[in-house]
């Protein structure tokens, strides 16, 4: 086995890119840290443009950290995964990314133009289950890096050369058509590289040796250069052009020679049967004491990172929340989603439930047990109805609802973004150049600050108009228009259209949307590893946003009475 010299193109320190740097694109000290595990050290690796590049390894060596370096998703110095390294290019076209001039240069950081060049077929195939298969490949073309260049052809010709039926929901499909959507929506962004991330694993020996037939047809075709990802090699490799293995003792990327890859099997291992990196054996008892040492120490560490990551989230919040779309429609598009997701008619029925339990117990309970009720009813029986109208109108109905929004609605969302969090959609939309926060947090605070005061209202409505048949049942020698009129006493104001106090309750509701909208966003944005953490995520969501919710009425509270 030799070091890895085979010129392909990709080009940012942290993403890829062939056609558009006109030339190889060369990866140098390259060092990837996971976890404080060194995976790679000094290693190398060249790619060369119209070339199909098979990189094989055992479990756990790293082959899916180094593909999200090359598709730009992974930061240099994030909380787990470390990395550095060199990356050149040719400059062809694109002058203007360095110095200026053509040959080699070295590619500045994560703001080059060429990261949009990389095209992802993830393991999980990240699309959008909302969308129609015709939309996710539109939503591709509609985001390609050069949209003054006409696409090859629109999202149904895609459609149609990739046998994928454009009828059936994405959650319908079934996984070999899941993964052709994948590869469409890739190809339909117009990109140099397609990366593809163990595109056989999960499936049967058949399936996946269509998907690499596939594959290898998709690269001839479109002459796209291809780096395929995978633990599958007895599949893959007789589809590539080249073989890099990942070498995790010698913590090297490894040519292979086309005469040698029968010999590949016998250097697949997982990480785990390593002795280099085997676990250590069980430590003495008398040194149990230090590891859950280090053990609470790792969790106050994890517990002061979470702060900061809050911390900062706070303080880029203002310019997350800018209305900045790459395309408008797309934006419309998300926050009609979302918004039938916070403000859909099951919130509606919940929270006119919420408000007919809420106006019949006030007024029912209220009367029933008033004091020495055969004398006192008939003198305070308006004084009564307009308290509970006041306080149903003011406190009550608001800190119900907004609660219960909180818990119902930021429970859905926070369990929505977190399955695009663990499903790659959130990748996806990066290595399309879309900033999460654009098609995500900006429609999530919107559909919440549009929705909030409506589902209040619906509860309030609920909540009067059982208080009026409560009341006209339980005094019927009473006619109904005195409950009107002195129900509504305290709140009628100057203003004949909004009752007395209204900006109030707008204002409570605004901050109890924005609030919950926020947190279970990036509660839902939060690394997710497995399903457990998006279960977790909805948890930490109905706890704070509730919390949220009870300090903001605390709050105005002591400033509106």
């Amino acid at each position: 086995m030799t070091s890895v010299n085979d010129p392909q193109s990709n080009g940012d320190p942290t993403s890829a890119d062939v056609r558009s740097a006109g030339g190889p694109v060369h990866l140098e000290r390259l060092c990837v840290d996971v976890a404080g595990r060194r995976l790679l050290d000094d290693a190398r690796l060249n790619l060369e443009p119209g070339k199909l590049l098979v990189v094989v390894g055992g479990s756990g060596a790293g082959k899916s950290v180094l593909l999200r370096i090359l598709a730009g998703l992974l930061p240099r110095d994030g909380s787990v995964v470390r990395w550095s390294a060199d990356i050149a290019a040719d400059i062809a076209e694109h002058q203007d990314i360095d110095s200026g001039s053509k040959g080699p240069a070295r590619l500045g950081a994560a703001l080059s133009p060429l990261r949009r060049r990389v095209g992802v077929v993830f393991q999980q195939f990240a699309l959008f289950d909302e969308l129609s298969p015709t939309a996710n490949v539109q939503f591709a073309m509609d985001h390609r890096g050069d949209r003054h260049r006409p696409p090859e052809q629109d999202a149904a010709g895609w459609l149609a050369e990739l046998g994928v039926p454009a009828e059936v929901p994405v959650a319908g499909l079934s996984g070999g058509q899941k993964q052709r959507l994948a590869i469409a929506r890739t190809l339909a962004s117009d990109p140099e590289v397609i990366l593809y991330d163990e595109p056989t694993s999960g499936l049967d020996a058949a399936s996946g040796a269509k998907v690499a037939s596939l594959i290898r047809q998709t690269q001839q075709i479109h002459h796209r250069t291809s780096v395929v990802v995978t633990h599958d090699y007895q599949t893959l490799i007789p589809i590539a052009d080249e073989v890099v293995f990942l070498d995790n003792r010698r913590k090297q990327l490894v040519s292979v020679p086309r005469d040698q890859w029968s010999q590949i099997r016998q250097w697949m291992h997982p990480v785990a049967a390593d002795p280099a990196t085997a676990t250590a054996p069980e430590q003495p008892a008398v040194k149990r004491g230090w590891s859950m040492g280090r053990r609470l120490i790792e969790q106050l560490d994890a517990f002061l990172l979470a702060s900061s990551d809050a911390l900062i989230s706070a303080l880029r919040l203002p310019v997350d929340v800018l209305p900045i779309f790459p395309r408008w429609k797309w934006a419309g598009r998300f926050f009609m989603h979302y918004l039938r997701l916070v403000g859909g008619p099951s919130a509606c029925v919940y929270l006119a439930i919420a408000g007919l339990i809420a106006g019949f117990t006030t007024t029912y309970f209220t009367f029933r047990f008033l004091p020495f009720r055969l004398y006192t009813q008939p003198l305070l029986i308006d004084e009564l109805l307009a308290s509970i109208g006041f306080a149903l109108y003011r406190i009550l109905v608001p800190v119900l609802a907004t609660i219960l929004v909180a818990a119902r609605c930021g429970a859905a969302v926070a369990a929505d973004v977190g399955v695009k969090r663990y499903g790659g959609q959130v990748d996806a939309m990066r290595t399309l150049g879309v900033r999460p926060q654009a098609y995500l947090l900006v429609p999530i605070l919107a559909a919440f600050l549009v929705a909030t005061p409506v589902l209040e209202w619906i509860a309030f409505f609920a909540a009067r108009l059982i208080s009026m048949v409560t009341f006209t049942a339980t005094h019927s020698d009473i006619p109904s228009y005195f409950w009107d009129q002195h129900f509504f006493r305290n709140l009628r104001g100057q203003d004949a259209i909004w009752p007395k106090g209204a900006s109030w309750v707008f204002g409570k509701n605004a901050a109890c949307g924005v609030g919950t909208a926020v947190i279970s966003y990036y509660q839902g944005l939060r690394s997710k590893q497995s399903a457990a953490d998006v279960s977790d995520a909805i948890t930490a969501t109905v706890l704070w946003t509730t919390l949220w919710v009870l300090v903001v009425h605390f709050a105005v509270a002591l400033m509106e009475f």
